[in-house]
């Protein structure tokens, strides 16, 4: 039977490592991604607009910033994670697939830091780590559009990360009672930290101001506040301010509400938010919080510890249910729920002796492995077709009108809990569509991204499928 004691850290972590980066690489470039390649049109209602004119390509880092500016006053103020996607749209994929393999393990070394409260490459302990990334894999919601694809990973993964990292030395402090007090040159340092964390994303970036607004009461009540807390604590309130009042975020709520059909605050929106987010989240989180609660049942307990998990886990557990009060509550919005429950998580299990069965551990990591194998061949029957469809435009370039398959799923992603694929889902938002003259932005960004004259989905083979859209 296999010892969790005398697994190696850095063994579990090149493997999930690996295997992630394994997956990028065969994920698609996709969906806004080929909308984001593109100077951010704001005079002509953006790049995600119907009937969309011709648009121009990033050409170099200053575009970027012509690109964002205009983002900022007519869509949306997430700046620093479109900062990030148009960067990568502009070097390529490539690229991308190393650094979000590497900002992947940069989130469970965050984690298990802030959790154990010390920062050492040297001591890691294999038993932990194996825990972080099965949480990661099994709990974050909507994986593939949260922490794989493209735009989704920058605007949750990565934006997640940049709060853990901005959380990271106030938690050591905080389990560091004798610790000498920072240099003079992490105050600015934390007041750039703080502005990128706040102007992250809504939900974690409120939290991430709870938990920050948290461990100033502490320290003020220790006698142990510090210059750095209180300016990373500003930046990270001005941050959040640049994100939520963008005007852009006005506009957008605009086009928005006309769209909109259910009435906000009714009962029927708060069963869809429940549907189309809460229970995710709950089904994902609730294992974290079996953990959290032996603790309080039979864990060492001390109450320096029991502040911390507290903390850790009222965060995840309050941010849903402030996104059920919400016009939608897609799962992805409360990406930072399971990363700040498995962050409590990780300090409850520290403390706590959990005797599981071999055989149930044995069965738990037959069935991670099987998900992983099935998800990565998956991944490259995908990634097949895209390459088939490659050389077809390759080879029909000049065409006036270009008819493209759809992409063929197998059935078992399109099971609601299966993740870690591209689905039918960000298949119907993100591909292009069998229609020429409704909802074709997505074909008209895909098409000039190529350098085509026009492209279409066909119809009737999308009617084929098994997983059958209704555009």
């Amino acid at each position: 039977m296999i010892d969790l004691n005398k697994i190696p850290a850095w063994l579990v972590i090149a493997f999930c490592v690996g295997t992630f980066l394994l997956m990028n690489l065969l994920t698609p470039f996709f969906g806004d991604d080929y909308a984001y390649s593109f100077i951010w049109d704001g005079a002509q209602n953006g790049n995600f607009q119907n009937n969309i004119g011709k648009l121009e390509r990033l050409d170099s880092i200053g575009d970027i910033f012509v690109s964002q500016w205009s983002h900022y006053f007519t869509w949306g103020g997430r700046t620093v994670a479109h900062c990030f996607v148009q960067f990568f749209c502009l070097t390529g994929k490539l690229l991308f697939d190393f650094a979000n393999a590497l900002m992947y393990a940069a989130l469970a070394f965050l984690i298990y830091f802030a959790a154990k409260g010390k920062v050492d490459f040297q001591n890691l302990d294999g038993k932990t780590f194996l825990w972080i990334f099965f949480a990661l894999w099994f709990f974050l919601p909507e994986i593939f559009q949260t922490a794989l694809w493209m735009t989704g990973s920058c605007n949750y993964l990565w934006m997640t990360a940049l709060q853990m990292l901005f959380l990271l030395p106030f938690a050591l402090k905080f389990w560091n009672k004798a610790q000498a007090p920072y240099p003079s040159y992490f105050v600015p340092a934390m007041a750039v930290l703080g502005l990128l964390a706040g102007w992250s994303n809504e939900s974690g970036g409120a939290f991430v101001i709870f938990l920050a607004f948290l461990a100033l009461v502490y320290f003020w009540r220790q006698g142990r506040l510090e210059r750095w807390m209180l300016v990373g604590f500003i930046t990270l309130f001005v941050g959040y301010a640049l994100l939520m009042l963008a005007p852009g975020n006005f506009q957008r709520y605009v086009v928005d509400a006309n769209e909109e059909t259910v009435p906000f605050l009714s009962a029927q929106m708060f069963i869809d938010n429940f549907n189309d987010g809460m229970k995710y989240i709950l089904a994902g989180d609730v294992l974290l919080y079996v953990v959290i609660a032996l603790y309080f049942i039979r864990g060492r307990k001390t109450p320096q510890a029991t502040q911390f998990i507290l903390a850790f886990a009222a965060a995840g557990l309050l941010l849903p249910c402030l996104l059920m009060f919400s016009p939608e509550f897609p799962a992805r919005a409360a990406f930072a729920s399971p990363v700040f429950a498995l962050t409590a998580s990780v300090a409850a299990l520290e403390r706590t002796t959990i005797n599981l069965s071999p055989k149930i551990i044995s069965a738990a990591l037959i069935v991670w492995l099987v998900t992983i194998v099935y998800s990565i061949g998956t991944d490259w029957y995908v990634h097949s077709q895209i390459a088939e469809r490659q050389a077809y435009i390759e080879q029909h370039k000049h065409d006036d009108l270009i008819v493209l398959q759809p992409i063929y799923l197998p059935y078992l992603p399109e099971h609601g809990l299966w993740i870690w694929t591209l689905d039918s889902y960000a298949r119907f938002y993100g591909d292009v569509t069998p229609y020429r003259d409704e909802f074709n932005n997505r074909n008209i960004t895909y098409a000039q991204y190529y350098g085509l004259k026009e492209v279409v989905l066909d119809a009737e083979a999308n009617k084929k499928l098994t997983q059958y859209i209704y555009y």
